[in-house]
């Protein structure tokens, strides 16, 4: 059991207000019995001591008992525990410095977990919308932030992960965008996009449109992602912002793998004979360049990739001068996942194409689209089976089987 002990304080006992002293020393022991490492933590107050003492004793019973030093650890230094912990790339250890650096460590750097409550994360939030960022970015690295946490109660440093309590009412569900007919652009939309892209990048923008692969996917496209007889893309490799040294030989270059999937869980996607048929074009002209036969290069260094930004930027370009500026790449996404659904395409075939973890995301983000399709399935097989029903009415039920006055006994034995 937690005692308590009094000690006395050599301070005059004028300035005993003001002491800096703790004299109430609560003694326990951790769990384990008499092999549980004895503790001490000293309070200034009586009734403080008291209810530590009540709670260490309340926690041992439970199983939940944390050792309070164990929260003293620093978040940066938790942070960059859980990153080489994991099994994470270079590449993406690189980027989530970059994440630190911008949006973690001057709000939470120098605090102890322990003293990382909801309301601050709340604070934190407030500080992130208050820089400019969107709320789709917010939750996003919320959930990297999450993330960090359930480590740190995993590892014994904390007894709750904090992200938990913060905003608790709202579900899983509204971290995702749904999309609107507004930001699925059409053919003609596309194609005028497309028209005023640069030759050496078009490629990647019919990709986004004919694929539905992301803007880094597009820019990693290789000719050994590709199976020209079957007309499938193997979407392995992406290139971003902090790239896989050992391959790319940069800091910003390609890496294996690509959003949500490892190298070796890559996704196929169709390719249709007109973009195979581009993607031939392109190879003619401009040729391809390292030992994947990489199909887009820097404009300005060989052996180089394009970067991420410049690829986004000439979208933006493009999509000006089409006089349709709010699309993004996404948008081209929009638009193949949009046909692929009007097509009547199983959504978990859809889902497989564009990476989407389970065909959950699909219906949540494709919603609208996905409800269309349901009633264009239900007018098909109306059309199919209704209109012309009436000559088969005796075979769904044989006008034998159907009862007549006073027939209930057989009726009841037919049924």
């Amino acid at each position: 059991m937690a005692t308590i002990k009094k000690e006395d304080c050599t301070c005059p006992r004028r300035r005993k207000p003001t002491c800096p002293h703790k004299p109430y020393r609560v003694s326990y022991r951790e769990p384990g019995g008499r092999a549980g490492k004895p503790r001490q933590v000293s309070f200034k107050k009586l009734e403080d001591a008291e209810a530590f003492a009540v709670k260490v004793e309340r926690e041992k019973d439970l199983g939940t008992y944390i050792n309070p030093k164990a929260g003293q650890k620093t978040f940066e230094e938790l942070w960059y525990e859980w990153v080489e912990a994991g099994t994470l790339e270079e590449s993406s250890k690189r980027n989530y410095e970059s994440v630190y650096v911008n949006h973690y460590g001057p709000f939470f750097g120098n605090k102890s977990i322990a003293g990382i409550t909801p309301s601050t994360i709340l604070e934190w939030e407030a500080d992130q919308k208050e820089r400019g960022y969107t709320s789709n970015g917010i939750r996003g690295r919320k959930n990297v932030l999450s993330s960090v946490f359930n480590y740190a109660v995993a590892a014994e440093f904390i007894g709750r992960n904090p992200c938990k309590k913060a905003n608790p009412r709202r579900s899983s569900a509204q971290d995702i965008t749904p999309v609107t007919d507004e930001d699925i652009p059409t053919m003609e939309e596309v194609l005028g996009i497309i028209a005023e892209a640069p030759k050496l990048i078009r490629a990647g923008f019919w990709a986004m449109a004919g694929c539905g692969t992301r803007p880094g996917e597009s820019l990693a496209l290789a000719d050994a992602s590709m199976n020209w007889e079957r007309s499938i893309l193997t979407v392995d490799h992406q290139v971003s912002a902090y790239g896989c040294q050992e391959i790319s030989g940069y800091r910003r270059g390609v890496k294996r793998g690509t959003k949500h999937r490892a190298f070796e869980q890559a996704r196929q996607t169709p390719v249709p004979e007109s973009i195979n048929q581009i993607f031939n074009d392109h190879i003619d002209a401009f040729g391809t360049w390292g030992e994947r036969g990489w199909l887009f290069e820097s404009p300005k260094l060989n052996d180089r990739h394009p970067s991420y930004d410049w690829f986004l930027t000439k979208f933006k370009d493009a999509a000006k001068a089409a006089g349709t500026p709010r699309y993004t790449p996404k948008s081209f996404r929009h638009f193949f996942v949009s046909e692929a659904i009007h097509a009547d395409i199983p959504l978990f075939e859809v889902a497989a194409w564009v990476g989407h973890r389970t065909t959950r995301t699909t219906e949540l983000v494709y919603g609208h689209l996905v409800r269309r399709a349901m009633e264009r399935g239900a007018r098909t097989m109306h059309n199919r089976l209704g209109l012309k029903l009436e000559p088969f009415r005796n075979l769904i039920v044989p006008s034998h089987l159907t009862p007549n006055e006073g027939d209930d006994e057989d009726w009841d034995d037919v049924a």
